[in-house]
């Protein structure tokens, strides 16, 4: 018989090769396992230093025995090991089968300790964390558990499987899993030494398994509040007024900032790795008997509402001061003894890293930077004083410099760290935020994305990377994720210093992410309680939907947002969606070729559905008090949002110290109704009383038959009178908004309740048919003044005419008064008169010849004379319209087609030799080319090239003299593009 153990929630033997098993359930629904080669289990590194935590009290166990075989139930969970042959079987709660451990784990010849798991035909693995920067989806892969410049920045030896299972590799040692790379039907690892120590998750979903997992290796932190606004960081050559004028920049162009950052030459030795770092003694004095106040930079910043950041590089060994804090614990360090050349261990603490900086954060340091200096670029070769060798401290030197720099800093400020690194490993999240790497080092927006994607399927939230300021794209993805950030490093990456469409650009991109901060700050809370990130691929929210599994140039951001960036093609899944940009509504599932309006940077879209906090426009978090919330409703069907807020700086919220707010809508044919509750909950600075400002986008419904609050019934009301003290509602027709303010109830105990009565849907369609194919019907007939509105902005007289036609049937009717139709006449001239003036238009040039005509509308009194004149005149204005959108090319694109023209001649003229000779990205200038003319480059200059050829023919040029001046050298090509494209031969045109 096979020796048999049970300690508590344990169950532990021997195979009959020899090997020790323990078996532990350490949730219900999660299971360790750990092989050896003796008797004893030493814990890990991510356990002994407190990266991955255990809970103090396992899971309440169900043992049953079946000769060799052993099950542990838990109630959620089972796992069945074979004790003879070493190996597993994982159930879910419904006893199906969810993997297999086919072969033992295996060790001695190969110096290793691994495992085999089986795969189904038709399973799915995410995870890995940022191992790699060309997939999401990993089967077929070989991973590299090792960090690396450019190519693995904070590898995590997790998995999770479609199956409903997840795998964790328990250590930081260089390892290898190939996932089915080898074999199509196999997960395979292997851990040098003797020791294996793997855990396996169970859940109904991916989210549950990020849950699980993160239970162990961390709930992604909750930075403070002003972390999630937006980070700079200066020219590495900025001296102190440098630096202050790069704040005066961002509060003079009104452009919402909150962190400012310093690169290395901040410090009197650049690139210090030392612990007695001074500040530049020229570039950053501050006089040592007075070093802190409003008098220093540093207090000048924080006038203006800037916090400060310092970049650091750091080789120092830090598991020393790991090793002395667990031997006052009696614990044996982890490499088995102290270092060769090492002396023992004191029984005293040494200060540790952190100490060094405590003058600094004392002096008003809020945040730092860790650069990849050692993290990335190599360690010291050295053996470390836990005993570990360099390659050994690789996975973990990061993790333990992140660590100590937030403890260091919560124990000294009692305030909530931001740690920016750029290096880490399984774990991470617990206590640093990350980005993706520099721009100079080329990794670029797409790569960067899909590196936030994996760090989402692997329980790390709180992810960015440096923004290229430079394209619309750059800012539209860099401040659509959870946090922003630019970083100037050696060059000029100011805002204030872009051209004005790009300064524009990113003024409103960035208001738009500080309005947006109670709804992304709400999912960071969702973040640190359940692991659910902030970004989230595709397949974490879609996992039933084939076209969701691979997507990545596109995401949700938060539970409302799905983005996509560097890209012109967006997938909706099945649902109603909404453009932010537009208003206009699509059903999914969908494929979209999407043509971003031009003062965006891509594609946004919201859920139908969706309840959305906003602030208002502030400079800087803290600036104003936040008051009016903006809500806006998106109603369809029934929805909610959950309002997450604290002090937003310190952990009081870990004690209860935070308020939630719940927000209700339930939308009919007939009925809206909304529901906001009272703040339940208490914090430190919550305001006493607060309004809302509720903004119902009803683009499909129109406008309400009435309003109610709290039951009385509100009067419409004109803009004019929105902030008078009477109880009103304002509907904007364009928009198809309704507003409404509304406070708290003075109770604080009862929801505000908003009714809006719609009228009945007696001609509203109901989107039958095939909903992946079109955009989503309107609930009813157009609105004509916005058909007319469209008609204009967008020069389609067809479109204007129909507009004005169908304006001019409502109004007059069959047989109208004298004097009603002259009142008509006014309005609907009115109309194309506000908009010729909004666009700064005279009537004499938009009207043209209809000026006169037009001018004469007020003493028109026959229906057809005026109804003539309005149609002519709004006709006009849309062509003239149409004419000055065609004349405002962009200055690339127009660029590009004069070198189309001058160099026609040009046998292999491309878009990258144009994008290089203009010095723009090849992709960026391919979509604005297709953004502003309708047609791929490659489309137009065949164009050209062919209509020029033709002029040449009918000039009687000689085919062989047309073939050259249009770019060919072969004639016999020339000749065949030519017959391909006009259907005659050159010869046969020339005849």
């Amino acid at each position: 018989m096979l020796g048999e153990q049970r300690e508590h929630s344990d169950v532990q033997f021997r195979t009959a090769a020899g090997a020790y098993v323990r078996l532990q359930a350490i949730t219900p629904r999660t299971f360790r396992i750990r092989v050896s080669e003796t008797e004893h289990f030493p814990e890990p590194p991510l356990v002994r230093y407190g990266i991955v935590r255990l809970p103090p009290d396992p899971a309440a166990i169900e043992v049953e025995e079946d000769g060799d075989r052993i099950t542990i139930k838990t109630g959620a969970a089972a796992l069945q090991a074979d004790r003879r042959e070493g190996t597993y079987t994982l159930y879910g709660a419904d006893d199906e089968v969810l993997t297999r451990q086919i072969a033992a784990p295996h060790s001695g010849a190969e110096s290793c300790c691994g495992a085999s798991f089986q795969l189904y035909p038709d399973e799915l693995l995410y995870g890995l964390g940022d191992e790699t920067r060309d997939k999401l989806m990993k089967r077929g892969h070989l991973a590299h558990m090792r960090l690396q410049k450019r190519e693995a920045h904070a590898p995590a030896p997790f998995l999770m499987s479609s199956r409903g299972w997840g795998l964790f590799i328990h250590t930081t040692l260089h390892h290898e899993i190939d996932i089915a790379h080898t074999d199509s039907d196999l997960i395979r690892f292997c851990i040098p030494g003797d020791q294996l120590d793997y855990i396996l998750f169970t859940g109904s979903s991916y989210a549950d398994l990020l849950y699980e997992y993160t239970g162990l290796a961390g709930r992604p932190l909750l930075l403070p509040i002003w972390a999630y606004g937006l980070s700079f960081i200066s020219n590495e050559q900025a001296n102190a007024r440098e630096l202050i004028e790069d704040a005066l920049k961002f509060r003079r162009e009104g452009i919402p900032c909150d962190l400012i950052g310093l690169e290395p030459t901040w410090m009197e030795k650049r690139y210090d790795y030392s612990t007695s770092k001074r500040w530049h003694p020229e570039r950053f004095y501050i006089p040592g008997w007075s070093p802190k106040g409003q008098h220093t930079f540093i207090g000048t910043l924080k006038g203006m509402g800037f916090k400060l950041s310092l970049w650091l590089c750091c080789n120092y060994d830090l598991s020393r001061y790991e090793e002395q804090a667990l031997a006052q614990r009696h614990l044996a360090p982890v490499g088995g003894g102290i270092a060769p050349g090492q002396e023992e261990l004191p029984d005293e603490l040494d200060e540790g890293w952190y100490a060094h900086l405590k003058p600094f954060v004392d002096q008003g340091v809020s945040a730092f930077k860790l650069s990849e200096m050692s993290q990335l670029l190599g360690l010291p070769d050295q053996m470390w004083s836990n005993g570990m060798s360099n390659s050994e401290m690789n996975n973990l030197y990061p993790l333990l410099l992140a660590k100590q720099m937030y403890d260091g800093f919560r124990s000294q400020t009692s305030t909530r760290p931001m740690i920016f690194t750029v290096a880490g490993y399984a774990g991470i999240q617990r206590f640093a935020s990350m980005w993706t790497g520099g721009l100079g080092e080329g990794v670029g927006g797409d790569y960067s994305l899909i590196t936030l994607l994996n760090d989402s399927l692997s329980g790390i939230s709180s992810v960015t990377y440096e923004m290229d300021i430079h394209s619309p794209e750059g800012i539209h993805f860099g401040f659509l994720q959870p946090c922003s950030k630019v970083n100037s490093w050696a060059y000029w990456r100011h805002p204030a210093l872009l051209d004005t469409g790009l300064r524009d650009l990113f003024k409103k991109y960035a208001k738009l992410r500080y309005r947006l901060l109670p709804y992304i700050y709400s999912a960071a809370h969702t973040a640190s309680r359940t692991g659910l990130p902030i970004v989230r691929a595709m397949p974490l929210i879609y996992p039933g939907d084939p076209r969701a599994r691979s997507l990545t140039m596109q995401y949700m951001f938060g539970d409302a947002f799905l983005v996509a960036a560097f890209t012109n093609r967006v997938y909706l899944p099945e649902g109603t969606w909404i453009d932010y940009w537009t208003g206009e509504r699509y059903i999914g599932p969908l494929d979209l070729e999407y043509d971003a309006p031009k003062d965006t940077g891509g594609p946004l879209f919201v859920k139908a559905g969706t309840i959305l906090p906003m602030w208002p426009e502030m400079d800087h978090i803290g600036q104003k008090p936040v008051e009016p919330m903006s809500l806006h409703l998106y109603p369809h069907g029934e929805s909610g949002f959950t309002l997450y807020e604290d002090d937003g700086v310190t952990f009081g919220y870990e004690n209860g110290e935070f308020a939630l707010t719940e927000f209700a809508c339930a939308s009919s044919d007939r009925r809206t109704s909304v529901s906001i509750g009272c703040r339940n909950g208490r914090y430190n600075g919550m305001p006493a009383r607060r309004s809302y400002e509720v903004l119902l986008h009803l683009r499909s419904a129109g406008k309400p038959l009435k309003v109610k609050v709290n039951g009385t019934e509100y009067k419409e009301t004109s803009r004019s009178k929105k902030g008078s003290a009477a109880a009103g509602w304002l509907f904007d027709r364009l928009s198809g908004v309704v507003a409404v303010h509304v406070q708290e109830n003075e109770n604080d105990s009862e929801p505000v309740r908003i009714e809006l009565i719609h009228a009945a849907p007696a001609s509203r369609k109901t989107g039958a048919g095939s909903p992946s194919k079109r955009a989503a019907s309107p609930a009813e007939p157009p609105d004509p003044e916005k058909m007319l509105e469209i008609g204009l902005e967008t020069g389609d007289p067809r479109k204007t005419r129909a507009a004005m036609e169908k304006l001019l049937e409502e109004r007059l009717g069959p047989a109208p008064a004298p004097g009603e139709i002259r009142g008509h006449f006014l309005y609907l001239s009115g109309l194309l008169a506000r908009f010729m003036e909004r666009k700064g238009w005279t009537m004499n040039e938009a009207v043209g010849e209809e000026y006169d005509s037009f001018l004469d509308l007020h003493s028109v009194s026959l229906k057809e004379e005026g109804y003539d004149r309005l149609i002519r005149a709004a006709v006009r204005v849309a062509e003239y319209s149409g004419k000055m959108r065609k004349s405002s090319v962009h200055p690339l694109v127009q660029r590009l087609k004069d070198m189309v023209e001058q160099e026609m001649d040009q046998q292999f003229f491309t878009l990258s030799v144009a994008a290089e000779r203009l010095h723009v990205n090849a992709s960026h200038l391919s979509r604005l080319f297709k953004q502003e003319t309708s047609q791929s480059f490659s489309d137009y200059v065949m164009e050209k090239k062919m209509n020029y050829a033709k002029r040449l023919m009918e000039q009687g040029c000689k085919v062989s003299d047309a073939s050259a001046m249009a770019g060919f050298k072969d004639t016999g090509y020339f000749i065949r593009v030519f017959r391909k494209y006009w259907g005659v031969t050159p010869g046969e045109l020339k005849l």
